[in-house]
């Protein structure tokens, strides 16, 4: 059974519609849909139906998209798997700024060690920008924020370590509950709109606490500094926080695992896959080394 034609129906299947998939792949259309019907002759069964301009996949076709897509993802593994075990390539990987500065660094010197013909080029982002990019195939994996929703087929999530919301005072309020010093001073949002902010939503509307927003803003080292120059209080997952350079703050859990931030890697199902899964081992293992087998960030 002909690859090629294989991975054209998975693009098919991804991008929903046989001129998406021929723009994806730099074919005519007329190629993609004669390699589709070619498959569908192979295997004696309809795979996909035409709505208009989309392509809708049949129950055969759902049926044999996972296996497909796996054929696919080993045959492409193959040029690295005949290189006697030696990883080598261009991995590209995006990450979220708090995990920049606490995880990457750790990450990058063991994996020189450990896979020295790794190229690694990493693009920092947002959750969301780098989950855009990784759908635009523009990295090819991203330590990233859990989305709070499903990811599709072609996306694997891989969770690294889970991170305790936190609120980060002055630190002339760490005397005060976390409620009190929430209600008596200024509050310091990240992004409501960003999948850290939902996490902080949640968790003033579960304790039915009001807030004085001064700033909100997707930048939470920018909201430390905010915090040690005595503007407000915040509420942040903990990332491994520290106080500036002479400065105090206060920090203090709120303890309750329901508001933990999940930071993990998403990966592209491609043909970096045996690349990510050593990026993948390289990071969860920096985080084990930084954490001192305490299991918490």
């Amino acid at each position: 059974m002909n690859i090629r034609f294989m991975r054209t129906f998975c693009t098919v299947a991804e991008k929903g519609s046989m001129a998406a998939a021929a723009r994806a792949l730099g074919l005519a259309n007329a190629s993609v849909a004669e390699q589709i019907r070619a498959l569908e002759q192979e295997l004696g069964t309809t795979l996909t139906l035409r709505r208009g301009q989309t392509v809708a996949l049949t129950d055969a076709g759902q049926a044999v998209l996972d296996t497909m897509r796996h054929i696919v993802a080993r045959a492409d593994d193959l040029p690295l798997i005949a290189q006697a075990g030696a990883l080598r390539g261009r991995l590209r990987v995006g990450s979220i700024s708090t995990v920049l500065t606490s995880l990457i660094p750790g990450t990058l010197r063991r994996l020189a060690l450990l896979h020295p013909e790794i190229e690694l080029k990493v693009v920092p982002g947002t959750s969301m920008g780098l989950l855009a990019m990784l759908e635009a195939e523009e990295v090819d994996c991203a330590v990233s924020v859990k989305p709070p929703f499903p990811l599709p087929k072609s996306l694997s999530w891989q969770p690294v370590r889970a991170e305790p919301l936190v609120l980060v005072a002055p630190d002339v309020l760490s005397r005060q509950s976390i409620a009190a010093a929430i209600r008596s001073t200024p509050f310091i949002r990240m992004d409501r709109n960003a999948w850290t902010g939902m996490i902080v939503n949640r968790y003033l509307a579960s304790r039915r606490i009001p807030v004085r927003e001064l700033f909100e803003l997707d930048a939470p080292e920018t909201i430390v500094a905010l915090v040690s120059e005595g503007l407000g209080v915040s509420l942040l997952p903990d990332w491994g926080i520290t106080s500036p350079q002479g400065r105090k703050i206060a920090i203090r859990p709120v303890n309750d695992p329901r508001f933990d931030r999940e930071i993990g890697l998403i990966g592209r199902r491609s043909a970096a896959s045996s690349l990510i899964g050593a990026f993948a081992d390289v990071l969860i293992g920096s985080h084990a080394a930084s954490d001192g087998g305490k299991g918490q960030a």
